[in-house]
């Protein structure tokens, strides 16, 4: 991803908010981070490996602390930036939505060290893996398509077309997982843990609708600049 912010904001004037655009590289680069901790997370929930599990969740936390701490420094910096006002807005809606990936990646790791995944239907954990799988999928689709915004705007509109396809397949995958949720047996779940794994897939399902929130953003700038 280097010279990212080049390529993926290139379209502001390269006097105006240098500082913060190279935090916005870092800020994706700690979303997309923090996405793959999850499913690495989610994997080693679903086989029992505690000690997996628990690292890759101190990962992902600090990816997504880090990734705050960013959001909040780039909006101080916007603030102050010479920026058109059009530019400020737009950047800093994007960031707010990019940083809405890492949170529900944060929340869905925060619910699955509750919950005992492993303890979970074969069709509960299998379902909870292709969802966090195919988030995976969505946020690395985005990730091209704001490389390329600045570059090929019909190519990012194309990409943020295919991020929406994307997300209503993950709606899919959250219906089976539901369907599952409602249909099966759970023997030694507490009606507490079932509500927080329902809770957990709707955090996997809230990854995608930001990932598709940020598209459309991404969509309507580049529509601005064609």
């Amino acid at each position: 991803m280097e010279g990212l912010s080049k390529k993926l904001f290139g379209w502001f004037a390269p006097k105006r908010g240098e500082e913060v655009l190279d935090m916005a590289e870092k800020h994706l680069e700690l979303t997309r981070s923090a996405v793959i901790d999850l499913y690495n997370m989610v994997d080693a929930a679903a086989h029992c490996d505690a000690e997996g599990c628990a690292s890759y969740y101190m990962s992902l936390s600090k990816m997504e602390m880090e990734a705050d701490e960013l959001r909040r420094k780039m909006i101080d910096a916007l603030t102050v930036s010479e920026m058109f006002p059009e530019e400020r807005d737009d950047l800093m809606e994007l960031v707010r939505a990019i940083d809405w990936i890492a949170d529900w990646s944060k929340e869905a790791g925060r619910i699955l060290n509750i919950i005992h995944l492993d303890r979970a239907p074969e069709e509960i954990r299998d379902a909870a893996l292709n969802m966090v799988k195919a988030d995976g999928v969505c946020v690395g689709v985005l990730t091209e398509c704001l490389k390329v915004m600045s570059a090929d705007s019909k190519e990012a509109i194309s990409l943020a077309n295919k991020v929406e396809m994307l997300e209503e397949d993950i709606d899919e995958l959250y219906s089976i997982a539901r369907r599952h949720l409602a249909g099966l047996n759970f023997p030694g779940w507490t009606v507490g843990s079932i509500i927080l794994l329902n809770e957990f897939l709707d955090a996997l399902e809230s990854i995608a609708d930001w990932c598709e929130n940020t598209a459309d953003i991404v969509r309507a700038v580049a529509v601005r600049m064609r």
